[in-house]
């Protein structure tokens, strides 16, 4: 009688290998799983002390909200440093002394480096994780504007832009702050874009990784295809493409006449 040889052969030794590439494949996607889901909260509990500080700001100033893009030549940087323009301009520096910190409120997830830099004002300044609904929640008064509220502007099409938190037809829905990118591997920017204006600001095609970020306002759909919003109510929401492109959400206007594909139009 022939002895059988103890061991494994190929064939038992190559499933084995296999198996153990699926069990380390689904490991390794599970550890990115966390990963994501603990950038994710992180950024949520930021959204939420900045939309906090923003409505204290409002409370301190008998509801009037803070302009989503103005030059204050009272701005200061973290040494009390008088900025100037358009590190001043830009909601960071403006908002800042109203927040817990700017490390962890609005740089955080990485972004937190920026501080170490030379420029630091600057980078602060441009790329907070976060963009303000400017345009549409305070007003963007200044170069780049999309639609400045100047006089001219404001007889043309009316106030468009809310500017004290009585306005607000549904505080709870209406996006102040929104998850914001400037490229396509550079996270945060200082302002987001409503789909509409006067006319179609996002492209009809639907945000990927490798959309350009004016396409879609430079909000960053990067959390799962979901982007964190604080509303002006207070809440915080991961909200999805679909949900972010009804103007509603964007507008006041818009949320008073009920209209998902509102558009700013002359008077």
């Amino acid at each position: 009688m022939k002895h059988r040889h103890s061991g494994f052969t190929l064939i038992e030794t190559l499933v084995t290998i296999s198996i153990i590439a699926v069990l380390a494949t689904i490991g390794m996607v599970g550890v990115r799983s966390a990963r994501e889901k603990a950038k994710t909260i992180v950024e949520i509990n930021a959204a939420r002390n900045l939309i906090t500080g923003y409505l204290g700001n409002a409370a301190e100033n008998n509801g009037q909200v803070i302009a989503g893009y103005q030059n204050d030549p009272a701005a200061t940087n973290l040494e009390g440093k008088l900025l100037a323009d358009p590190m001043n301009a830009r909601y960071p520096w403006r908002l800042a002394p109203s927040v817990p910190a700017v490390k962890g409120v609005l740089l955080y997830n990485g972004t937190e480096s920026a501080l170490e830099a030379e420029n630091r004002d600057y980078l602060v300044s441009v790329h907070p994780n976060m963009g303000i609904n400017a345009t549409l929640v305070g007003g963007h008064f200044g170069g780049g504007s999309p639609l400045a509220p100047t006089p001219r502007i404001i007889a043309a099409y009316g106030k468009f832009y809310l500017s004290h938190l009585a306005e607000s037809e549904d505080p709870g829905k209406l996006v102040v702050f929104a998850s914001a990118r400037s490229g396509k591997n550079q996270p945060g920017y200082f302002e987001v874009r409503s789909p509409n204006l006067t006319s179609r600001v996002w492209s009809s095609a639907k945000f990927t990784a490798e959309s350009q970020a004016p396409t879609h306002g430079f909000v960053d759909f990067r959390w799962g295809g979901k982007a964190v919003a604080a509303m002006l109510g207070g809440n915080v929401e991961l909200l999805d493409e679909t949900q972010l492109r009804d103007m509603r959400r964007w507008s006041h206007q818009a949320a008073r006449a009920n209209d998902p594909d509102f558009m700013i139009t002359r008077q």
